[in-house]
């Protein structure tokens, strides 16, 4: 599907910039929305169209200011907003904001006529009416990574026998090598990853063995984007260089991923190209038939939005398979254009469910979640996708640094965190994560700094601000499972998200949305809360019904863990005046479980505490390491 008004960018030389808004205020001052220049917008261009439908009238006065209205229709002479009446443009209706310049034949919707009118592509556009209607996105702000660029030295054109194999054995065509702009570099095939004319990464392919290899530490992005017309509306998104070629030849211009099939890792580059795919109304996924293809749907599907993800089946494996076949090209464009949609994730068949359910009969390896940090029945409580979790205790009993170590773990486990602290500013947080991942009390500048470049792609933290932190909350946490692919969130705690402590059903409608928000985008949440005061007071493990708010909260939660540090014993030290064999065995801090929906077991978990380090340990140390009284052990197998 092209974009209405799908006239060649740069076509006319007449554009006027910084026009005066219907305000007086520059076009080009208007409010931004937190992206920079070079980010694409966050809406699909006919959602923004349609906003610029409802205030129609005033669009019009901003794009084509020397127009008018006349009835229910604004006009003028064409694009430049000569004087005339060739250009209209339907103010009232159905019809709300579609134009037509009955001089040249031309037509679209509003998105579209910005774009003729202010001679900017579909993502300039997009960004620029953004800015113009005062959209906000809220995004998670996250380091910008140094990448490296391929070295254009060495770089040539295609020789001969290198051109006559991918005509021969690929049944690629010359205009296609020449609009991917195949090259050579030192004797093999180079596929250039350009995007505005930059040459951004690379890949290289030896002939006639199939050996592939990139250059180190460029950019994961997508190979293409010098084909794709600059109003475009579809994109076809295939899985490999050659299938991007074939696809061209088919007259169906497409881009390629960088690493193939696949899920979670193969499919980074989305977190480098997210903006710019994102004003696109249908991604149109041609990858291969196979298990990696199938994966790769999933994950692509799932960051970029199901609702506008359409999955094609072609007549062989991939697109360059049909073109050696000889598939004809109009037998190809009826499996793009009959790409079927991705229903919504809340309705299947039990038919689908097939596989899945005699896997969980049939189970005999480890269920998919994060795991504890910690040995022994540590391992069956587990924080699974698609659910909440509670993590509940007396102030000062440790729920913090629990909670902590765990998202740790999970990083180093490979898994993407986000973490919302709202009692501790993100330096404050982050200097007790350090000290818990790197075990020293007083770490290196190096040693920090090196822990900070390895948490780039899989640690963000949250900044609340001081206005509407849950509804934010909620937001910036559905754009970093779509953005980044976070798999745990934690948020520390309930009692700080601007909810009375009294107002016991604005708490359970929040952690209901969280429960609706772990399902529908298939990540756990981890949320800290507080217990209330009891008789019993800090000398006994709290229960399940004295967690804070309604018993609706521990109702609506997948799993429940009360974290109790035990009291008595640190009393029954101080008494002593020394540590005793008898005293170390006992743990420092309990984890009771005291609810697992889908687990067999509620386990009650012993743990003890480096003071130096804020770790827990799922073993006490040996006598002589506490002989002195003060905890100085370290076990790096048990966590690092």
């Amino acid at each position: 599907m092209l974009g209405a008004g799908s006239r060649a960018i740069g076509a006319r030389t007449s554009r006027q910039p910084g026009r005066l808004s219907p305000s007086g205020s520059s076009a080009s001052s208007t409010k931004t929305t937190g992206h920079s220049p070079d980010q694409g917008p966050p809406m699909r261009a006919t959602e923004i169209a349609q906003r610029l439908a409802g205030d129609v009238e005033r669009a019009c006065l901003h794009l084509l200011r020397d127009g008018k209205r006349n009835g229910h229709e604004w006009i003028c002479g064409d694009l430049d907003g000569s004087a005339g009446e060739s250009l209209k443009v339907h103010l009232t209706g159905e019809k709300s904001g579609v134009w037509s310049d009955f001089a040249t034949g031309e037509s679209g919707d509003m998105i579209g006529l910005w774009m003729q009118t202010q001679n900017v592509d579909l993502p300039t556009a997009c960004r620029e009416a953004m800015d113009w209607l005062g959209i906000k996105q809220p995004k998670v702000e996250a380091p910008k990574r140094r990448f490296s660029k391929p070295a254009k030295e060495g770089v040539s054109s295609l020789p001969p026998q290198g051109a006559e194999w991918v005509r021969s054995v690929r049944k690629i065509s010359d205009a296609a090598m020449a609009a991917y702009k195949l090259a050579f570099k030192k004797g093999a095939l180079m596929f250039p990853y350009l995007r505005d004319g930059d040459l951004i990464a690379a890949k290289y392919r030896a002939i006639p063995e199939k050996k592939f290899w990139t250059d180190a530490d460029c950019e994961p992005c997508l190979f293409g984007w010098q084909v794709i017309d600059p109003g475009q509306r579809r994109v076809i998104l295939v899985e490999g260089e050659f299938d991007a070629l074939a696809m061209w030849d088919y007259g169906m211009p497409a881009l390629s991923v960088p690493f193939g099939g696949g899920d979670k890792g193969k499919q980074q580059w989305i977190d480098n190209e997210f903006d710019r795919l994102a004003c696109f109304d249908e991604i149109v996924l041609a990858l291969d038939s196979d298990a990696a293809g199938a994966q790769a749907t999933e994950e692509i599907a799932k960051r970029l939005g199901r609702e506008r993800v359409r999955v094609a089946v072609l007549p062989r494996k991939d697109a360059n398979q049909c073109l050696i076949d000889g598939i004809p090209a109009d037998e190809m464009r009826r499996a793009v254009d009959s790409a079927r949609s991705l229903d919504p994730e809340n309705l299947k068949s039990a038919a689908d469910y097939a596989d899945a359910v005699w896997a969980e009969l049939s189970k005999t390896g480890p269920e998919a979640g994060i795991r504890l940090p910690w040995s022994g029945k540590a391992q069956s409580l587990v924080l699974r996708p698609g659910e909440t979790s509670l993590w509940a205790g007396i102030n000062g009993h440790g729920k913090s640094q629990v909670v902590g170590m765990i998202a740790v773990s999970a990083v180093k486990m490979g898994h993407r965190a986000c973490i919302a602290s709202l009692e501790f500013t993100p330096p404050k947080l982050l200097r007790r994560l350090h000290i818990q991942a790197i075990g020293r009390r007083e770490p290196t500048e190096g040693q920090s700094r090196m822990l900070s470049q390895s948490w780039r792609d899989s640690l963000w933290v949250f900044d609340p601000g001081t206005k509407d932190k849950a509804d934010t909350l909620i937001e910036t946490m559905r754009y970093a499972v779509k953005r980044y692919g976070v798999e745990l969130f934690v948020i520390d705690n309930l009692s700080k998200l601007g909810i009375k402590d009294d107002d016991y059903a604005g708490q359970q409608s929040f952690v209901d949305r969280l429960s609706d928000f772990s399902r529908t985008e298939n990540t756990h949440v981890a949320l800290v809360h507080h217990v209330r005061k009891t008789e019993k007071g800090e000398s006994q493990l709290p229960e399940k019904g004295d967690i804070k708010g309604s018993g609706g909260i521990v109702d609506m939660v997948d799993t429940a863990v009360i974290v109790w540090r035990n009291k008595p014993k640190e009393a029954d030290v101080r008494k002593a005046g020394r540590l005793t064999q008898d005293l170390i065995v006992r743990p420092d801090c309990m984890l009771g479980c005291v609810k697992q929906r889908n687990g067999d077991e509620e386990p009650f978990i012993s743990l003890w505490f480096e003071w130096q380090t804020y770790r827990y340990f799922d073993r006490p140390p040996t006598l002589p390491e506490y002989a002195d009284g003060s905890p100085s052990w370290h076990d790096q197998e048990a966590f690092t």
